[in-house]
């Protein structure tokens, strides 16, 4: 059987990460969540860590990688390598030194870390930027019809 590729969801908050989480629980259906790439400077891996720790304490179990996107910024996949990030995305930019991506692949394969090279595939959904105090109802229910409508494993062979 061949299975379809997770399906990413961009998030730029707590709120949103669980709101993905529950829909996906909801749904039966593993997700790749992931931080919008344009905002890796502003969030560091550090984020990722502690929004981590919080799902931990919180109770709430992510059904699949929960990534840090480091953006065109080689120093933020070495930082969250150095903190035990498990999953990142890298995008090179255009004027990127074209052995970067695989000298970064390589060691953190050696970690055991899930280094996604270049932008996210489809399927992938980015909810909006947060603006006022999120509804988690909303959120979820947002991210649920987005979830709802892609093909499961049975239906993509």
């Amino acid at each position: 059987m061949t299975f379809p590729p997770l399906p990413i969801v961009i998030c730029y908050d707590r709120a949103q990460a669980y709101a993905a989480i529950a829909a996906a629980a909801a749904l039966g259906r593993p997700i790749r969540i992931e931080t919008p790439g344009e905002m890796a400077a502003a969030l560091r891996p550090a984020w990722l860590r502690g929004f981590l720790e919080c799902c931990t304490a919180d109770g709430v179990a992510p059904s699949g990688p929960v990534a840090f996107h480091c953006g065109d910024a080689p120093g933020l996949v070495l930082a969250g390598l150095s903190i035990g990030l498990q999953a990142m995305r890298f995008e090179p930019g255009p004027d990127a030194n074209p052995h970067a991506a695989e000298a970064l692949a390589a060691i953190a394969a050696t970690q055991g870390c899930d280094l996604a090279i270049g932008p996210p595939p489809n399927p992938a959904w980015r909810f909006p930027p947060p603006s006022g105090r999120p509804d988690a109802r909303t959120l979820t229910t947002i991210a649920r019809r987005w979830l709802s409508g892609l093909p499961t494993a049975e239906e993509f062979d």
